[in-house]
Parts: structure tokens; sequence; C-alpha cells
């Protein structure tokens, strides 16, 4: 964005009184977020009031960097004298103001996207054709929110032809709104479900929202049935249909019926704007975007490589910026760009320092790759993806996906379901359950988490080590672990009343006061913690020690996800709450109590308290139906098969002759094993795999680093994939052939399988 806005002109839009304020100070970028600030000249700090964070708290990191221009509530604590303090009664409320005063500079058509879902994919469908013709702006990502919108119209420039938004309306007078910010000329109505009903008075007060969107727009754009006689009133409705498109659709090849309706509305409103589609269309894989893997030389590879335009490289760079932290960056791009230089180049300085290469070949040096961020962007299809993996480290050939943005959204639909207080807790013990402590920890503490809750002392080391500044919870600590826990800032548990002593005496010796620590309460599970009535001792030890300063209170439900008989659950939850009001008579100050775990925060909604500690349910595994629907499979397990071999009637296969064939079979071995968390117990046809969509079965022992499995009958090669846990087969399913539960299986996973990482 170039905004090139004076303060006194800022006043006027935020609607201020004058002021004598200095107007050599020039805007001409705003920032929310510090964690991708690389230098703040010209830029101007919003200090946003979230639910889950306080953008006040980020002021003097925001100064450090070299911002000097702030919008926030009140004045802060430490002002200084060559910074300019924007107060305004609500900072997003500004932002949107900024966002309606530059969108009405532009007189070009404007598409906004709404709906429950699939709007990502439409706008970034549509998108890739009108960018055919015009000089296209879409909103990155999925950027949907108020806050995303105005972000996304602020990147409107003088050169635009036509914009492209994507925008959610899930309250009421949200359509208002969006409407008088973004001003939109054409919408398209994209599929319409139930998610977000329950903000609204009737079935209709959604659609009503959508109503009060589109007023004013030239062009209404729909495809489903179902919402016709709602839209008929509508002078402006244009419906699209399949049959318009059928050739185009043939060449696409959708099997989905989701996706091809998608495409209808891609392929109908491009049209509409005189695009001409191409005869072998192909539409980007919007599921591909930012792969994240281990690099050569300790490197750190980012492949993105699925587009190449000014704005998914500005995405792509943030990203860079947020994973590298104090690292080095290094970005390939190919020697061709559609992209003019001079906007390169004006892109690269803000991003600064950044080592930049053009080349189509790989020939950086190794000492440019030691221990760096590098970020391979390109087109689909061209020759930058092979490079990004010839980048790659060659691991072993049986690895884990972990689908990033399956978490982001498991964590916000989890979210919803909570009282608006409410803090939240993310587990990350066990290696992540299995899915990479690094960088699952960090990706987690960006989406604005409360708090991040590990077993032991040095897996909150770990997590300091990688840069997490959020507070951390260790559940299961040590008296020798205290010193660390002092010096890395974590907030330990206190499960006995020797452990505090431990504790105090740890905290006189290193002469710190006020240390936060979480009570630990027994409510009947007989694990850790203190019973009910050793509470009053714990009172005295408190009012006695100005070390220890009470943080919060916790305890764990033993079957709370019994909804057959919540007895039990509810038992926990009065023991608990009445040793809190026995604390509470003595203590004076708040403190934060939590007890529902994953599935009490389905089941269990009265226990969600002042914060929820969720675990199992963020990685995408729940048994409860409801809760399935809602969550998406954070792991993929896959590898490939290494060899096929062709067995005679008596042939032995593997250790102990274990299998033999009774008639012609063929077998493939796939590279894992029990090593690999692939569990001995899964041989001889207890185990099952999938190739090509097809199950094959597990034949004879299974080895340290190996398996054969049946696969007679089908038509394979060496090389190709072979699912363990995926789209044929869920977690749920492998976990219940190993007899045992999901999170043994993650938590199993052996840390030589290589993980990677998609951010969509």
């Amino acid at each position: 964005m170039n905004l090139q806005l004076t303060i006194s002109q800022l006043r006027k839009i935020f609607e201020l009184e004058d002021s004598t304020q200095d107007d050599t100070l020039l805007v001409n970028e705003v920032v929310y977020d510090t964690r991708t600030l690389v230098q703040g000249d010209g830029k101007m700090f919003f200090a946003l009031q979230g639910k889950y964070r306080n953008g006040a708290s980020f002021i003097e990191e925001a100064y450090r960097k070299g911002v000097r221009v702030f919008v926030v509530q009140e004045m802060p604590y430490k002002a200084h004298l060559d910074a300019v303090y924007l107060i305004v009664s609500k900072p997003l409320d500004a932002l949107m103001k900024l966002a309606k005063w530059h969108r009405l500079h532009f007189e070009i058509p404007t598409i906004a996207i709404i709906g429950t879902h699939g709007k990502t994919t439409i706008k970034e469908w549509l998108g890739s054709l009108l960018k055919l013709k015009y000089r296209l702006v879409k909103s990155p990502k999925s950027y949907n929110s108020k806050l995303g919108v105005a972000l996304s119209i602020l990147e409107l420039h003088s050169s635009a032809e036509i914009g492209v938004f994507e925008l959610s309306i899930s309250l009421p007078d949200e359509g208002k709104v969006f409407n008088e910010m973004l001003a939109p000329t054409h919408v398209i109505v994209g599929h319409i479900g139930d998610k977000h009903n329950e903000n609204f008075s009737d079935k209709n007060g959604k659609k009503t929202e959508y109503f009060n969107f589109i007023k004013g727009c030239t062009s209404v754009f729909q495809l489903h049935s179902k919402i016709d006689d709602f839209w008929s009133g509508n002078k402006g409705v244009i419906k699209l249909s399949s049959s318009d498109f059928q050739s185009s659709l043939a060449a696409l090849g959708f099997i989905d019926q989701l996706k091809e309706e998608n495409a209808i509305m891609a392929l109908g409103v491009a049209s509409y704007f005189d695009v001409s589609i191409p005869d072998d269309i192909q539409f980007p894989d919007v599921a591909m975007r930012l792969e994240t893997f281990d690099g050569i030389h300790d490197s750190l590879v980012i492949n993105d490589t699925y587009s190449l335009d000014k704005e998914s490289l500005e995405v792509a760079l943030q990203y860079q910026s947020t994973l590298a932290k104090s690292k080095k960056r290094v970005l390939l791009l190919p020697k061709e760009m559609i992209i003019p230089k001079d906007e390169i180049t004006a892109i690269l300085k803000r991003y600064a320092p950044l080592s930049c290469h053009f080349s189509d070949e790989l020939t950086l040096e190794e000492a440019s790759l030691n221990n760096a961020v590098v970020l391979v962007k390109g087109n689909a299809g061209s020759s930058m993806n092979n490079i990004a993996h010839l980048l790659k480290l060659k691991q072993h050939r049986t690895q884990i996906n972990v689908n990033l943005s399956a978490l982001r959204k498991n964590i916000h639909a989890l979210k919803d379901l909570l009282p608006e207080h409410t803090k939240t807790l993310v587990m990350v013990k066990a290696n992540a359950y299995g899915t990479g402590m690094k960088r699952t920890a960090v990706f987690i503490e960006e989406l604005g988490v409360d708090y991040l809750g590990v077993a032991y002392t040095d897996e909150g080391v770990q997590l300091r080590n990688y840069g997490v500044k959020c507070p951390i919870l260790v559940m299961s600590p040590g008296a020798d672990d205290f010193h660390d826990c002092i010096e890395h800032d974590l907030e330990p548990a206190i499960f006995s009343l020797t452990l505090l002593d431990d504790l105090v005496r740890t905290l006189i010796l290193k002469n710190r006061m006020s240390f936060p620590i979480h009570l630990k309460i027994d409510s009947g599970m007989n694990r850790l913690g203190i019973k009910p009535s050793e509470v009053p001792s714990f009172i005295d030890i408190l009012h006695s020690q100005p070390e220890l300063h009470l943080k919060g209170v916790y305890s764990h439900f033993a079957e709370s996800d019994n909804q057959l008989d919540p007895s039990f659950t509810k038992h926990q939850l009065d023991i608990f709450l009445g040793a809190c009001e026995m604390l509470s008579k003595h203590i004076s100050y708040p403190y934060t109590k939590h007890m529902a775990n994953s599935a009490a925060i389905i089941n269990q909604p009265k226990a969600a308290l002042d914060m929820v500690r969720m675990g199992l349910v963020v990685y995408g595994v729940a048994n409860d139906l409801i809760a399935k629907k809602a969550l998406e499979p954070v792991i993929e397990w896959r590898s490939e098969i290494t060899q096929i071999k062709h067995l005679s009637k008596g042939d032995t296969v593997g250790y102990n002759r274990a299998f033999i064939a009774k008639k012609e079979t063929t077998i493939a071995i796939v590279p894992v094993g029990y090593a690999d968390g692939f569990r001995r117990s899964l041989g001889k046809g207890k185990g099952t795999v999938f190739i090509g969509g097809k199950s094959c079965k597990t034949v004879g022992n299974v080895c340290m680093d190996m398996v054969m499995v049946d696969v007679t009958g089908l038509k394979l090669q060496e090389g190709d994939t072979v699912e363990i846990i995926g789209e044929n087969q869920s977690i749920l399913d492998f976990s219940a052939q190993l007899n045992t539960i999901p999170y043994e299986v993650l938590t199993a996973l052996s840390l030589r399988v290589h993980r990677n990482y998609v951010v969509t």
C-alpha cells in the first residue's frame, strides 16, 4: 500500500479534533502485528483490542522497530516525545474508516464474495482468470473479517482495474458495515450453510444481512436453487448454470460437486467481465500454498510456487519474516517476471535485509543457505518448484504432512464454542502430539492463544529457545526444574505441598518475588494434585510467602467424553469449584480457573470457566460426531513403494517366514516399520494401508524399517504413494487396528519421520 497521508489528513479521516502537530511525518502503510514488522519507517501501528490479544502491549516493540505514528485507545504509560498518538474509541473502527476513505478514490469494479464456505476457492480461481485481462487486486489468503477486508481494501492502488474481496458476514449489522466500507459493485453469493446461524434471531437473519450488504451493487451472481426464492426480488440477480460452461468443466475434470459449483461461479463472473476462457483451463491448487520443509545445510525452505504476483509475494515474504525471526532470509525468484522490476525493488526494500536471487537454476553457494529461511517463488508448473525440491533435505521416504491451516480452523471452531471471556490454552506436549513442536507451537502462538501447555520443563525451555513468548504452563515440573522455570519465565503447576516448599526455597535463593504458579486440585482422578482438605495449608503458605503469586487453579476430568453418564464429571466439577470457593475467601486478587479439556469443551459447556485446555481436538481428532464434522484432520502419514515382488505358491516372506503364499501373490515393500511408529502388532494381515485408493493388508511380520503388503491384482509401480493415515484411513481407523487410542498413535510417531508443513 502507498497511502502518503499526513497527520492532519489522518485526523480528518478518524474524525478527531485538529491539532498543531508536525505534518512532516508521512504514513504510507499500516501495521497491526509487530511479528511481521521488519522496519517501521513510514508505518502506522494500530493497537487493536482483540478477544485474545491487546495490541497496546506491543506499542513499545513497534516503537523500537521504527514506528512513530500510533492509533491507540488511550495514551500509553510510556509515551515518546517524537511519536504521534492518535487516540480513538476503537482502533479497528478507525482502520475501517481509513479503508472506507481509501475505497472512495477508486472508480473500478469491486467484486465481493459472500457465503459460509468456498469463498477463498472462488476468489483464487476467479482471480486466476481475471488477471488474464485486468490488473487485479484481491484479498490475500482468507482475509474476510472486518480487519482482513479493511487491510485488503488498502491494497488498492492507482493502476488497479478490478478488485476481488471475500467477506465473512457472521453477525447482525455486519452486512451494512461491510457495504459502507467496501461499496461493492458486484456480489457473488457462494454456498450458504448453517455456519453462524446461532448468531441470528431466525433462519432468515443471515440472509437479511446479505441483503443489507448487496444494496447498491450492480449485479448479484448466484447458483443455488435453495436460495432462488429469497433472491428473486432483486432485479440484478444473474443465475449461473453448468450448461453454460460444459467444455471448461470437462477440461477441469472435477469429480467433487462443490469444486464444480465453485468453478461455475468463477467461470461465470469471468465471462461477465469479457475474459476469454482458455481451452486448456487449469485452476491453481489452493491447498498447496506455502509448503514448508527442512532444507539442505540446516535451512528451512518455503515452497510457494503456486502463483507469482505482487500480492502473493507480499504474503509469502510476511510469512517468511515470521518464521525467520532473527535468521537470515533468502528469496529465490525466476529470471522472467510479470511484476515490474521497480515494484519488486520497492517490495524487497520493505523486507530488508533480504538476499534475493533471480535464476531458473539452483546456483546458490552453500554458505548462503546455512541456517537460512529460503523462500522459493514462482508460477505453477515453473522450474522454481523443481528448485524448491532440490533444496529439500533428503529424508526418510516415510513422511508426515502437517496441515497448519486445518490446525488454525480447528482452534477457531473450538473458540466459537466458548463464552467470550474464556481464555484458551493449547497443549503442545509430546512433540505437539506428533506434529513437531517447533513449527506447530510457533504457528499456534501466532493465532493469538493465551497459553501453551507442556508436560515437562525441558519442553517449555525448548519453546522459549524457539522464540515463543506467550505464557507457558508446565504441568509436571520436578524440584530440580525450578531454576529453569524461573530463568525461562515458565509457570509451573504445583501438585503437592512438598513441591511447593521446594519452589519457595529456590525463589528465596533467586531473590524472586510474586512468581506465578498454578495449583493442581485432585478432584477425584487420583493422579497429581492436592486434595481439597489440603487447600487451607496451601493458603497459609501462600500468605506467608511473598515469593508466590497464584496465577491459576486447575484440575483434570477423568471421563468428560462420557455423554451417557456425566454424573462423575459433574461431581468432579463440584469438588473443584468448592476448592476454588475456599481459595477465593482468603485470596483478594483474581486467578484463572481452568478444568475443561478437549472433550469437556464440546460436552460440558458449563466447565469452560476462565480458561480451557485444548488438546487432541486441535489436531483434528474427536469421537463426537458433531465435533468430527467441525474439525479437519491435521496429519497425513504417507510413504512409498520401494520394491514390488511376485511370489509363487509356497514362497515365504520376512522374518520367521511368518507368511507363506498359498497362491501367486504380489507384494509391495514399504519403508515404514515399528521404529517409525508402525507397530509390530500390525503384521500378519492385522494392519492396513491404502495404495491408489485400494486397501492393502500387511503380510508377514512388521520389521524395524519396513513392512510388506499384499497388492495382488493392482497395477502399481515403485515410487507410488502409500497412505497410512489420510483420506481413506483416519487416525481413528488406524488406532482401532492397534486396539489403542489416537493419543498413543500420534505421540509414538518417530522423530526420524520427516514432517512437512502446509499453510493455505
